[in-house]
């Protein structure tokens, strides 16, 4: 079901996720456009890689996941509509910060198609930035629904952020409310040190059974670092700059990787790190 975050923490912004999924293909890939590089993290669907995070070279960082909508709940249908796919591939490309996404957005009714990994749920959106904002993404009944950050963190599980506005962040119920709740608290606990160790802590702490990768983003030195089904001892380590990835820990070969057109798979990183 999906656990993402943002911490600002004495100038040091990180990122995190663990996306939790029926076993499927993986894949990572670093795309070249005139104004950025961008590293995408997808899932194989249908035959078909669909994006489900990414992170620029300008250190903005897009997260989507799947959302329980509340009982009744019906989007805006006004003909004001825009896909958010659309949105996030443009600001990946040319954004530096989370106003950018909402200016491309411009006032329009987000639109997510169906989930492709969970028929039955919905989506929302993650939006953060390396100048300490973010803000997360919901369809509205008669308009989008924008939950800012509040404070040094944000946390996104899979229940509407927009419906506890203003509420003690242990008073929220719904599909992952237990682990809102646990990553709020832990990242609380040390937002005044918060590092890349804590930032897998928390996602340690809200990995499921269901856990295929978990990532955590420097967006500042615009490195990732990646384990997989839960095995926090393995380790590879992403540059977006350089577009190599290599093994940090677990393994003898830790020789690095080039990004090409096509993109590393998980299954192309464990056959060359054997």
């Amino acid at each position: 079901m999906c656990t993402s975050f943002a911490v600002y923490s004495q100038n040091n912004p990180i990122y995190g996720m663990n996306f939790d999924s029926n076993d499927i293909d993986l894949k990572l890939n670093i795309y070249n456009y005139a104004d950025s590089d961008v590293f995408y993290f997808s899932g194989l669907m249908d035959n078909i890689y669909r994006d489900i995070a990414g992170i620029n070279s300008n250190g903005l960082f897009i997260c989507t996941q799947a959302l329980e909508y509340s009982p009744n709940f019906q989007p805006c249908s006004n003909g004001n509509n825009v896909f958010v796919f659309d949105v996030i591939e443009e600001s990946l490309r040319v954004g530096d910060k989370v106003s950018d996404f909402l200016d491309i957005l411009n006032n329009r009714n987000a639109f997510f198609s169906t989930n492709p990994f969970f028929p039955n749920m919905g989506l929302h959106t993650i939006i953060a930035d390396k100048y300490g904002d973010a803000v997360i993404l919901e369809e509205g009944i008669n308009t989008n629904v924008i939950s800012k950050i509040d404070g040094k963190f944000i946390v996104m599980t899979n229940f509407p952020n927009g419906n506890f506005e203003n509420q003690k962040f242990d008073e929220v119920y719904g599909c992952g409310a237990d682990r809102y709740i646990k990553a709020y608290k832990n990242i609380n606990d040390k937002i005044n040190n918060f590092g890349i160790n804590d930032a897998f802590d928390v996602l340690r702490r809200t990995c499921q059974d269901t856990t295929l990768c978990s990532i955590v983003f420097e967006p500042l030195k615009l490195e990732a670092y990646i384990c997989f089904k839960i095995d926090f001892d393995k380790k590879w380590k992403v540059s977006i700059k350089e577009k190599t990835i290599h093994s940090l820990n677990g393994f003898n070969n830790n020789n690095s990787i080039i990004f090409t057109a096509e993109g590393v798979s998980v299954k192309q990183l464990y056959k060359f790190y054997e």
